[in-house]
């Protein structure tokens, strides 16, 4: 026998085990901790877990996921994301306390704290919507709702007998804005003469404040209203002004025809996502999650009778194209008249998610 080529044929595979081994060595370094037994999630709210809006939509659609995978849910609700932080460190460490081992923090605010607070818990999986924390237990996750914004604009565009839209948002930053801009090329392909007047209320639910913002904009032409808010108290308002309006976020039966339609998250899809990935250890420090419409992360609410055929088939059309071609690509002018996309290029996920300081053509803001 010749005992070195023996050997020399046991080489290469000795070298493909080592190379496997050392592949899943790094894999599991990176990966945050998590327990396929007994595991217990958090999750805490800016406001209460039965609103029938933001917050109800996150507990339920976690509730789902929770139930599926045979896990444990904890929540924390009324817990400011801005302000005193100490609020938000105690409800934190009370889930733990309580024995979760991945909390869900479901406000934009809360990514200013993540950071200190998972540096202390290593061994807690942080899931933030912020896109903030930095830290290898810590995972941002979102869904695109931008895409249906733009979806809900060509509604909206379609409809204004005026040209002027209303907006009323809580305030501006990366995510709010977007949307607002996704809103407003979606109003633009439909009406390019068409206006989208935004009020700031800069507070995420005052419901007095939304309902005159409401009063505000129409006093101004706008006759479409739709919000980013936590509640839907500026559809309630327009509802009884007699004003179409586009809903966010959640739905109810109770609105007239003139509620024309309504972007929408699917959290049920989300967190079915997430936690399944995070129970099964797909979920590393460099994963992050933002669920488009193809993977039913959001969507389009049934179109009220009041929108016409015309509208529905172009809705439909843009809806196909933007599944292969994102919102923000192509020409894109902003309202001081600086190009911020050309022909062939898109705006990056980095920019849209944390850099969006602008407003595309036709958004006024109303101070």
């Amino acid at each position: 026998m010749n005992t070195n080529n023996s050997k020399a044929r046991y080489v290469p595979a000795l070298l493909v085990i080592l190379t496997v081994a050392a592949i899943i060595f790094v894999i599991q370094s990176f990966r945050i901790p998590t327990e396929t037994q007994n595991t217990t999630v958090g999750v805490v709210l800016i406001g209460s877990w039965a609103d029938k809006a933001w917050n109800e939509s996150h507990y339920k659609g976690l509730q789902k996921a929770c139930d599926a995978y045979n896990c444990k849910l904890l929540g924390r609700e009324y817990v400011a994301d801005s302000g005193d932080a100490g609020t938000f460190y105690d409800a934190v460490e009370g889930l733990i306390k309580d024995g979760a081992n991945v909390i869900f923090l479901t406000s934009f605010g809360y990514g200013t704290y993540v950071d200190k607070i998972a540096a202390k818990y290593p061994d807690v999986a942080f899931f933030t919507i912020s896109g903030h924390g930095k830290a290898n237990n810590c995972t941002s996750y979102f869904a695109r709702l931008y895409q249906v914004r733009y979806l809900a604009g060509l509604v909206a565009g379609a409809a204004t007998k005026t040209g002027v839209l209303g907006y009323v948002a809580a305030m501006p930053n990366s995510q709010t804005n977007r949307g607002i801009n996704a809103y407003a090329l979606g109003m633009r392909r439909a009406n390019p003469q068409a206006k989208l007047l935004v009020h700031f209320t800069g507070s995420w639910d005052n419901r007095n404040m939304e309902m005159d913002s409401v009063v505000k904009l129409a006093a101004a032409g706008a006759d479409v209203i739709t919000y980013h808010e936590d509640k839907p108290n500026a559809i309630e308002k327009a509802e009884m002004m007699g004003l179409y309006t586009i809903g966010y976020g959640s739905t109810q039966a109770n609105y007239s025809q003139r509620y024309l339609t309504a972007a929408l998250y699917d959290w049920d899809a989300v967190y079915q996502k997430v936690l399944s990935d995070y129970i099964s250890g797909r979920v590393t420090s460099t994963k992050d999650y933002w669920l488009d419409l193809s993977e039913g992360g959001v969507k389009l609410d049934k179109l009220s009778p009041l929108v016409e055929p015309a509208t529905a088939d172009l809705v439909e059309l843009e809806l196909q194209r933007i599944k292969k071609q994102d919102v923000f690509s192509g020409v894109i002018y902003d309202n001081k008249g600086q190009l911020r996309c050309d022909e062939g290029e898109q705006i990056s996920d980095q920019e849209l998610f944390y850099g969006m300081d602008w407003f595309v053509e036709g958004v006024e803001i109303d101070e």
